[in-house]
């Protein structure tokens, strides 16, 4: 056989081996998603402000599907069932709402997207949080796995009684931090962390939902799209859910997430926050009020919003990125001129604690939860005619998380430390919600 021949030949070969593959891909990985919008995103739920107020108010669940975000979520095939524990479902994904099967669960169970979503108002800004459920925090060694994650991301946009108006911040949750993400002129304060630019698509959000493992930036840790970390450590596989108002199961998420579109169906949190209180324990939902319930690879390890706490924050408090996001942005971003803390609407705090009077001025307040402090001792602000207030734009409120029994006390300390018996006029009221 002449050379130029053997040369035809091995050309031949790898044009069938390239033909074989791409037809394997085709039909077996999905990565064309036939049949699954090659093309692009589908047609999302749209609502413009006019129909949104047609009914003479603009309500919570509108300004949710309003904003409802577009998610690019990476998927790690080399753990959790193929990368199964990726996909973001509902907390009752398999029919019950006992946390402590969720872990098997995903291998018999279809787990079709759903997003949670939360709405409070300043008398400035609408502040709209979105929640993303996944049965595993999973990874290649043990101790980076538990059963249950619930990671999430909140929103600011200025209130308008004529359009709807673009975010100007978003905030997000992960293994114990809560980057921030703005532009300029917003500039981040000492204690705090932004980690880039917002990146928008009309008024949504697009964010990246890291894959399970223990690799760089894993775990389910939120991100804005604009500066997300590459995938391609695992294999550059994905899925792009997107509000299309149907809770679905990726059809494929072989190959990069915008190949692989997904609609997920918006649900409120209070399905699941209105369990915070228990019953608790094997078969429930939670194992305490701060823990889902969860018995693989150690107990109740997996929190939900209200007890999520930035650690790295001097004020930010366990819980406070649901239950006062307007304190936590604040307290975090500078150039918020017109951001107003004070609450119109509230319905996700269990406590409000108000603050009046202290009969002395040359005194440090400190909050106490449980008999531990909590608060920084600039916290309060005493006037000159005792009038109380919290640092910032002077408010005498915080909204705190926190179950029916627990303890609060506010305490007066002299300059030496020690503990005074001056006079504070305050008030904490759980709010049964």
């Amino acid at each position: 056989m002449q050379v130029g021949q053997i040369i035809g030949l091995c050309l031949l070969i790898a044009l069938g081996l390239l033909l074989c593959l791409m037809i394997w891909e085709l039909f077996f990985l999905g990565r064309f998603s036939i049949g699954n919008h090659a093309s692009g995103i589908p047609e999302r739920i749209e609502l413009s402000f006019e129909e949104a107020i047609a009914d003479g108010e603009l309500s919570d669940e509108d300004l949710a599907i309003h904003y409802a975000p577009e998610v690019k979520a990476a998927v790690n095939t080399m753990v959790s069932c193929n990368g199964r524990g990726d996909f973001v479902t509902a907390v009752n994904y398999d029919g019950d709402w006992a946390c402590d099967n969720n872990w098997k669960g995903i291998r018999n169970n279809p787990l079709n997207a759903v997003v949670y979503w939360t709405v409070q108002r300043t008398e400035s800004h609408w502040l709209i949080g979105y929640y993303f459920y996944h049965p595993r925090d999973d990874g290649e060694f043990a101790f980076d796995r538990h059963e249950n994650d619930l990671e999430g991301i909140m929103i600011a946009a200025p209130i308008s009684k004529t359009c709807f108006t673009k975010p100007v911040m978003m905030y997000t949750e992960g293994h114990g931090g809560v980057p921030f993400f703005f532009e300029s002129p917003l500039s981040i304060l000492p204690g705090n962390h932004r980690d880039g630019g917002l990146e928008l698509d009309g008024d949504r959000p697009v964010i990246y939902i890291t894959p399970n493992g223990i690799i760089r930036y894993c775990g389910h840790s939120i991100e804005s799209a604009k500066d997300h970390t590459t995938y391609a450590y695992v294999g550059n596989n994905g899925v792009h859910y997107y509000h299309g108002g149907k809770a679905e199961e990726p059809a494929t998420f072989k190959g990069r997430y915008e190949k692989n579109p997904c609609s997920y169906e918006l649900r409120s949190l209070k399905e699941v926050f209105d369990r915070r209180n228990g019953p608790y324990g094997d078969g429930c939902t939670f194992g305490n009020y701060g823990s889902f319930r969860g018995k693989v690879y150690g107990e109740n390890r997996a929190n939900p919003p209200w007890n999520w706490q930035n650690k790295k924050s001097p004020y930010m408090l366990r819980g406070s990125f649901l239950s006062d996001p307007a304190w936590t942005m604040a307290r975090a971003v500078s150039g918020l001129d017109s951001f107003s803390e004070t609450y119109t609407e509230n319905h996700w705090a269990d406590w409000k604690l108000t603050v009046s009077h202290c009969s002395s001025q040359d005194v440090t307040l400190v909050l106490y939860k449980d008999g531990n402090p909590i608060s920084g001792s600039d916290w309060f602000v005493i006037s000159k005619d005792g009038t109380l207030s919290l640092i910032g734009n002077h408010r005498n409120a915080l909204w705190l998380a926190g179950p029916k029994d627990t303890v609060w006390e506010l305490k007066a300390f002299d300059k030496n430390g020690v503990e005074s018996d001056d006079i504070i006029d305050w008030t904490v009221e759980y709010q049964n919600l």
